[in-house]
């Protein structure tokens, strides 16, 4: 008995002093610095911003947004034309942080929806705040103001941003598929109007 109560010890000592059960894993997700200027105070981390009023969802890590056109939803650096006249930085924004978002959109529309129109939302660039100090200065643009006008004869077919180029690996993806939405060609600076 004895011999049995040592070889107990034994064996709980080295799990309670073992280097490797001590260790003590901490995960801490902190994304404030790539929040853009027009993003909502108040949160330290957010995956996707949710914007109501024009059913739009905006991936933070990426810098990219997700529109529905049609029954796909496209992925892109900018917003289509038809976004230009609204101001981000006014619109209310739910933080969603599912992955894929836009897979429940009908549920985001219903439970949103009393977002729309909403101005009281303080934007990062209003801040008082110093974790927000440099996510002021990410003033990312929701339309590509770099493009020409297409009425005067230019267009921007010959430009090219490395920082979106997806290779020609265009996905296609409607309301109910689990793929990744489309890859506009603006994204690859090919896009006509």
């Amino acid at each position: 008995m004895k011999k049995l109560i040592i070889a107990i010890s034994i064996l709980f000592a080295v799990g309670v002093f073992n280097p490797l059960s001590a260790q003590v894993n901490i995960n801490v997700n902190i994304n404030v610095d790539k929040q853009p200027a027009w993003g909502p105070t108040g949160y330290d981390y957010a995956g996707y911003y949710y914007m109501p009023d024009i059913n739009v969802y905006y991936d933070i890590t990426n810098a990219l947004f997700y529109y529905l056109t049609g029954s796909k939803w496209i992925s892109a650096q900018y917003l289509p034309d038809k976004y230009r006249k609204y101001d981000l930085y006014s619109m209310y924004k739910v933080v969603v942080n599912d992955k894929q978002p836009w897979l429940q959109n009908k549920t985001h529309k219903k439970n949103y929806s009393q977002y729309k129109g909403d101005k009281t939302q303080e934007p990062i660039r209003y801040s008082n705040n110093a974790k927000y100090n440099t996510s002021k200065n990410n003033t990312n643009s929701w339309v590509n103001t770099n493009r020409s006008d297409s009425r005067s004869g230019n267009t921007d077919s010959n430009r090219t941003d490395s920082r979106s180029n997806n290779n020609g690996n265009n996905k296609t993806q409607d309301n109910n598929s689990q793929r990744s939405p489309e890859r506009t060609s603006q994204q690859n600076g090919n896009n006509r109007r």
